[in-house]
């Protein structure tokens, strides 16, 4: 049996309590939240903060919040990424960071383009706009993250 890869999240909100998705290059209307691997003997954390910076250009994200448990995903059966024939799928510790710039600001070239776009939207319409394999672990994360956003905003 294959094993899941080990992985971070991060959803980046602003001061509307929109959070910032990225459409993939090559994938139209596949929207997502920046996302990568760890490195062996990287910290989970650390790992966020650093693919923060390849993704999307962001350095100076305020951390927020860590979800405690680990999520996992499956690829599909027909997914024809390279990591799909070493991995069954992903397990991922998602982290929550405030960042109150506009989304234009971001740099996709920092490191290996991964997104053609990035905007900010609602996080109930983050659900509505990743790739279906994925959408059990958005609903998640909204269910999750979206209490910690308005009390973070309610805070300051």
């Amino acid at each position: 049996m294959k094993p899941y890869r080990k992985n971070v999240g991060i959803v980046v909100f602003n001061s509307k309590g929109e959070v910032l998705v990225g459409e993939r290059i090559g994938l139209d209307g596949s929207w997502q939240f920046p996302q990568g691997g760890i490195d062996d003997d990287e910290e989970a954390k650390s790992a966020a903060f650093r693919e923060l910076y390849e993704e999307v250009g962001i350095k100076d994200a305020e951390f927020v919040y860590e979800i405690p448990d680990w999520i996992s995903y499956d690829f599909p059966k027909n997914f024809k990424a390279p990591m799909a024939k070493k991995y069954a799928g992903q397990i991922q510790k998602w982290f929550l960071v405030y960042w109150n710039h506009p989304a234009n600001e971001c740099n996709l070239q920092v490191h290996e383009q991964e997104f053609e776009h990035v905007k900010f939207i609602p996080i109930q319409s983050c659900v509505n706009s990743i790739v279906s394999f994925k959408r059990d672990v958005y609903v998640k994360l909204v269910e999750i993250l979206e209490p910690q956003i308005k009390a973070y905003l309610a805070s300051r």
